[in-house]
This record gives structure tokens, sequence and C-alpha cells, in this order.
């Protein structure tokens, strides 16, 4: 009997554990660092010196990984701080690749083989999580791209409604590294100039970001009155 239930309270506790870590996160986050907004909290990461490239590259992708379970901090801190902390471009976008890769694998990865139950209630705290569910899954790829791109709905909370609906892992990446990467690289070039605001390089990388988040806008507006109209 006492087997039993020891066995039935390490089930339980292994099912809390990723949902405790994300509510830690979340709440760490929320006590001592939202105040800050994007810009300082861009500016507070940037001041870590790594000692050598693999420490920084490891941290980073680390940072990757707690926002991913805050399911609050801002992604497009860890981008712009690369380019800034990793003077070359090429290491900034292999870390960020890395970071990117772990932030979408373990909301994921608790999606789809943690507590239905409890899964059910981080994401019905995320109203426009409702949205997603306008979508059919026939094309995983397209859909997982979509919503990436159009960029309205938590990108965390987003992996975890895949894994809980059981998408295809290789649609599943394949269409949210195409949403993800080409704002990624574009951010990653900015981030490397964001000391010199009026230079080329910063000018061009922002402005291409801008045009493609309203031209991902547009494509999504013309895409639901099109889905209205079928």
């Amino acid at each position: 009997m006492m087997k039993k239930t020891l066995s039935g309270l390490l089930k339980v506790i292994i099912a809390a554990a990723p949902f405790l870590m994300i509510i830690f996160c979340a709440v760490f986050y929320l006590l001592n660092f939202a105040h800050l907004g994007t810009a300082g909290l861009i500016e507070a990461v940037t001041r870590y010196k790594p000692p050598n490239l693999i420490i920084g590259a490891i941290v980073i992708i680390g940072l990757y990984g707690l926002k991913s379970l805050s399911m609050v901090f801002p992604m497009v801190v860890l981008v712009v701080a690369s380019g800034v902390i990793f003077d070359n471009l090429a290491v900034a976008l292999i870390v960020n690749f890395f970071g990117v890769l772990l932030q979408i694998t373990l909301p994921y990865l608790i999606g789809r083989y943690a507590e239905r139950d409890l899964v059910g209630k981080i994401l019905a705290r995320h109203k426009n999580l409702e949205k997603a569910k306008e979508f059919s899954l026939k094309n995983e790829t397209f859909v997982c791209y979509l919503l990436r791109v159009i960029n309205v709905l938590p990108c965390d909370a987003v992996s975890m409604y895949f894994g809980a609906v059981g998408a295809n892992p290789r649609k599943y990446y394949l269409g949210s590294m195409l949403g993800i990467l080409p704002g990624m690289i574009v951010m990653t070039i900015a981030g490397g100039a964001v000391t010199e605001p009026f230079s080329p390089q910063f000018i061009v990388s922002v402005s291409v970001e801008v045009l493609f988040a309203v031209g991902s806008a547009v494509y999504y507006y013309f895409y639901k009155k099109r889905k209205k109209g079928a």
C-alpha cells in the first residue's frame, strides 16, 4: 500500500513539475524584470560579458529555455542581445538558431507528454489562443508557419498547443522555423548595429522587419476573409 502511495505521489510530482517551473519562471520574471520593458531588458542582458565564446553561447541558449518556460519574456530581447554580445554575426545567428530551437521544443514536449488537464488549464489563460482553433490542422506545416509569422499569439503557448493537439513533430519544426527564422535573422543583424541606429545596417534591418510584419498582417487578413467566404 505504501509503495502504491509513493508511486502515485511520484507520478503527480513528475506531471506537475513542468507547470511548477512555468509558474516559478513567470512569477520571477514579473516580480524582477517586467517593469524594465523590452528596451530595458535588452540593455540588462547585453551587460553580460561572457568569458569565452562557448560559455556565452551556453548562457544565451539556456536563457532561451528559461524564456520558453516563463511564457511572458519577449523573445526579441534575446535575439537582439545575441547580435550585441557576439561580435561575429555568424556566431550570433547560430546561437539564436539553437536558442529558438530549444525555445519551441520545451513547451511542445510539455504539451505533448504532460498531464492534459494541467496543459488545458495553462492554455486557458491565453484567451487569444482560441484563434489557433480557427485553423484546420490538415496542413500542419502551413498552420505552424502562419501562426509564427503573424505573431499575434504567445509563441510558447502556441508551442504547447501544438504539442497538446499532437502535431506531427517534423511538420511542426519545419513550419515553426520557417516562420520564425526570417524575423530572427533580421533582428540579429539589427542587434549588431543597435549602437548605431542611423547606420544603413540598422535602418535596413528594421525596415525589413516592419515590412515583414505588415506583409504578414495583410496576408492574415486576406486569409481570414477568403476562409469566411469559402
